[in-house]
């Protein structure tokens, strides 16, 4: 079941003065918006009873959930900022992971709406975070092996991931489970029997991704699909990934930030047993596709990219299509998230430094450096010299000799000043000079 996040999309008008046009990306606003998401974090941030602290996905809400405290520390991870509560954090997660002798509920994470029971939705996201935090070493950290053994125990015999083992094996979930254990262990086979579920049935004629391998695909799922791909095989490239790519590309309204949820059942005992609830996933495939995008084998679409950057950029990080979802309006972290991690993927791109301005064209990428920042483009890109006719008088000089003898020589034959025979014997001697002159020079000057 899929509920829109509004009744009708908001499509949002780019403000003037963004510093995007289009094709052109200023990446001082860039780091400037991904300070002021990150500064909406800090603010919110939440201590819990004796136990850390962290986020809850509604972020006016005081008490923390796992899954929220975990983007909220990626976020700041990913963006290479330091943060003052990195450490409760820390303390927060590792509280929160589950002890069970049960081996397919040790090591997990729950959500407040599993009934206890350790979930993809929040252990891939946690693992994936303390991989990239580098915080396997720390005693005070959670057991990151144990969360890896969490994973590999609940993958479905199909090779994909549901919540947990024995649930219907989701797109969403896959790519959540595969993302973690990529950072985790990229060579364990369960990696690419995930991969393979993921591709198995995807053709140049069906190229996208829907919530489950036979729904209709969707700009969401396309895309963190594409991300997926791109970080369990870097460098891979084929016809199937190549009109995925371009199936995005032709599906994205650059004006529409592609908000709703996907909710499901799930049935951990089978579905005749209790307990039985319903999970959410909610999903911003404007961000999503940006993050894709950036991955393009061929490059990425500069005029779309451009438009769908533009977008993210306009709105102020506190306006409600990005951080906000009915019916009452509280702030979501969902919605800061995906444009955080945009705008980090968007922040690594290689020559691009922090307060340069990019130019995405239809078949190439311009760096503008920022003290050139101020000045029209044409007027960077190199003009052909100035002809020196004095300079090309003195290089070849001979030559130029040469050929006023031989049109004087010409001239006196066509005139009958001369024969044929006095033509030649006039031209011989200074073809001679002429050649001997540009050896010598050519001898003198090897570069020239």
């Amino acid at each position: 079941m899929n509920i829109p996040l509004n009744q009708q999309r908001q499509r949002t008008e780019r403000p003037p003065d963004t510093g995007v046009d289009g094709d052109r990306l200023d990446m001082a606003l860039l780091h400037r918006t991904l300070n002021d998401s990150l500064d909406v974090l800090r603010d919110t941030y939440a201590p819990a009873n004796g136990t850390g602290g962290g986020w809850y996905h509604e972020l006016s809400r005081p008490e923390p959930g796992a899954t929220a405290t975990a983007l909220g520390l990626l976020a700041f991870t990913a963006a290479g900022r330091p943060f003052e509560h990195f450490d409760s954090g820390l303390a927060f997660l590792a509280h929160r992971q589950v002890e069970s002798p049960d081996p397919l509920r040790d090591g997990g994470w729950s959500t407040k709406t599993s009934l206890g029971m350790p979930v993809v939705e929040a252990t891939a996201w946690i693992a994936r975070f303390l991989a990239i935090a580098r915080c396997d070493l720390r005693p005070d950290a959670p057991d990151l092996r144990r969360a890896y053994r969490w994973l590999l125990r609940n993958q479905n015999p199909d090779g994909g991931w549901g919540s947990l083992r024995g649930a219907p094996s989701r797109t969403w979930l896959t790519c959540l489970a595969l993302r973690a254990l990529t950072r985790l262990n990229p060579y364990d086979p369960a990696v690419e029997r995930g991969v393979e579920w993921l591709t198995a049935d995807r053709t140049a004629l069906r190229p996208g991704w829907g919530t489950t391998p036979a729904a209709a695909p969707t700009v969401s799922h396309t895309a963190f699909a594409l991300v997926t791909l791109a970080e369990a095989r870097p460098g891979h490239e084929d016809d199937r990934l190549l009109a995925a790519y371009d199936w995005l590309a032709a599906h994205l309204d650059a004006a529409d930030d592609h908000t709703w949820i996907e909710t499901y059942d799930v049935m951990p005992h089978g579905s005749a047993a209790a307990p039985i609830w319903r999970m959410a996933l909610w999903h911003y495939g404007l961000p999503l596709a940006v993050t894709a995008l950036v991955h393009d084998p061929r490059g990425a679409p500069g005029p779309l990219l451009g438009r769908a950057v533009g977008l993210l950029l306009a709105g102020e990080t506190t306006a409600p299509s990005w951080t906000a979802y009915p019916p009452d309006g509280r702030i979501s972290l969902w919605t800061l998230w995906w444009r955080l991690d945009a705008l980090i993927e968007l922040a690594r791109m290689p020559l691009a430094r922090s307060r340069d301005v990019l130019h995405w064209l239809p078949d190439a990428t311009v760096v503008q450096r920022a003290h050139a920042r101020d000045r029209p483009l044409p007027a960077l890109l190199p003009s052909r010299p100035r002809p020196d006719p004095v300079r090309f008088v003195r290089r070849y000089w001979s030559s130029l000799l040469l050929a006023s003898v031989v049109i004087g020589a010409l001239g006196g034959v066509a005139w009958h000043a001369w024969g044929w025979s006095e033509f030649w014997l006039s031209v011989i001697i200074p073809m001679a000079m002429t050649t001997a002159h540009e050896s010598l020079r050519r001898r003198r000057s090897p570069a020239e």
